[in-house]
């Protein structure tokens, strides 16, 4: 895949709506909010790594696909909550690699 069209599928007003959609429904204090995504990012991880032992050996994904999903709407509380735009900074990270394909694609 060349690195201009890492991200093509992937449109900014989609992405920016996901964020404005998590950011309106959650409005608690905002250091508080941050360290309860950080803790939910750590656990997800753990439980990630159970999930893809199990889907390797059962060959079932869908548990894996939901905390995916966990570790993505994470995330995306945490880059809200420290004001990041995503696409954005996926944008800037085509650019860093510029032109190499990173090893994590």
């Amino acid at each position: 895949m060349m690195q201009e069209q890492v991200y093509y599928s992937l449109s900014k007003e989609s992405l920016e709506g996901i964020q404005k959609n998590i950011e309106e429904h959650s409005k608690e204090d905002v250091q508080k909010n941050l360290s309860n995504e950080m803790f939910q990012l750590f656990f997800g991880v753990m439980e990630l790594g159970k999930e893809v032992r199990l889907t390797l050996k059962n060959k079932q994904t869908l548990d894996t696909e939901l905390k995916i999903a966990d570790l993505f709407l994470s995330l995306v509380a945490i880059s809200n909550n420290l004001n990041i735009n995503l696409f954005d900074a996926l944008t800037k990270k085509e650019q860093y690699l510029n032109g190499k394909v990173a090893k994590w694609f």
